[in-house]
């Protein structure tokens, strides 16, 4: 079932990147956890796929162009599934991008990602996968 979960998150993870959509496989309780995230202002979770479109409409709302790109996926054991991205964007008004590596702990029952923990950087996403950083 490990292999299956990576499969779901990595063919998530990069069908977004690529199109910008969401793959039919997110539970009908998913929720999308922004309290990992150190510093993180707003609300610290986001429910459903509305939810996780206000997240994302949140997020890239200071850039004009914002792309990600999936680095690495980990099997964490049993329905654990860490994945390390980095991401870049230019911000409304300015011609530099600005960079980020960050990683999602994604919970995957089922066939269906149940939640998603964010992670400010691969470092804290690799303690909280008891991974080494």
């Amino acid at each position: 079932m490990s292999d299956q979960n990576v499969e779901i998150a990595r063919d998530a993870l990069e069908h977004f990147a690529a199109t910008d959509e969401f793959l039919d496989v997110l539970a009908p309780d998913f929720v999308w956890d922004m309290a990992t995230f150190e510093g993180w202002p707003d609300n610290p979770e986001f429910h459903g796929t509305a939810g996780l479109r206000e997240f994302v409409s949140l997020w890239r709302e200071p850039y004009d162009d914002w792309h990600m790109e999936l680095d690495e996926v980990h099997d964490c054991g049993g329905n654990r599934v860490l994945a390390l991205l980095q991401q870049g964007g230019k911000p409304h008004g300015s011609g530099s991008e600005v960079h980020l590596e960050y990683g999602l702990m994604l919970t995957v029952e089922g066939g269906l990602v149940h939640r998603v923990e964010v992670y400010g950087t691969p470092a804290a996403a690799r303690r909280a996968a008891g991974l080494r950083a």
